[in-house]
Formats: C-alpha cells, structure tokens, sequence
C-alpha cells in the first residue's frame, strides 16, 4: 500500500498560491493520489519522469506538481511554474 507525505517546502508553495488556484491544485492532488491508489493514472495529468526518482504532474499548463517516488512512499515536494521548478531542483538535487 502506498504511502503519501508532503514536504514542508511542498506547505510553503501551497501557502503562497491565490486561493483559488490553491483549492485547484488540492483538488488535484487528491485526484493525483486517488488515481495512483486505483492504479490509473489518467494522460490529462502529464505525468513526467525527471530523474530516477523524481516525477511531475500538471494541474494546468502552467503548474506543476513535483514528487518523489521511492517504492511505496510518494513524498509531494514542491508546487510551479516552470521555472521555479527548475530554481527548486537545482538546489534539491545539488
């Protein structure tokens, strides 16, 4: 069964949304997490592999939701746009 977390910077991106775009991006979430329970995750996602480890979902084209996936724990690490994704792994992964 798999495990989900949210990482503290996961918490501080979704402080920093507008509130609609938050319950958006929760709502999205929830659905992600459903879905990956059931065992079908849906292509309106845009569920991508970064690194070994890393993956990213879309909840519009212009946030990104990125994740760890490490066997049965999911860790939410961070929500962005696309550049600030890029700015979050820089740090993350040096």
């Amino acid at each position: 069964m798999l495990q989900f977390h949210f990482s503290r910077s996961f918490g501080k991106s979704l402080k920093r949304l507008p509130p609609q775009e938050k319950v958006a991006v929760q709502r999205q979430v929830d659905s992600f997490m459903l879905a990956i329970d059931v065992g079908r995750i849906p292509a309106g996602f845009g569920l991508k592999k970064l690194e070994a480890d890393l993956w990213e979902f879309h909840t519009d084209l212009a946030v990104r939701v990125l994740f760890q996936w490490r066997k049965e724990v999911i860790a939410f690490l961070f929500i962005g746009n696309h550049n600030e994704v890029c700015q979050f792994l820089k740090h993350y992964l040096s």
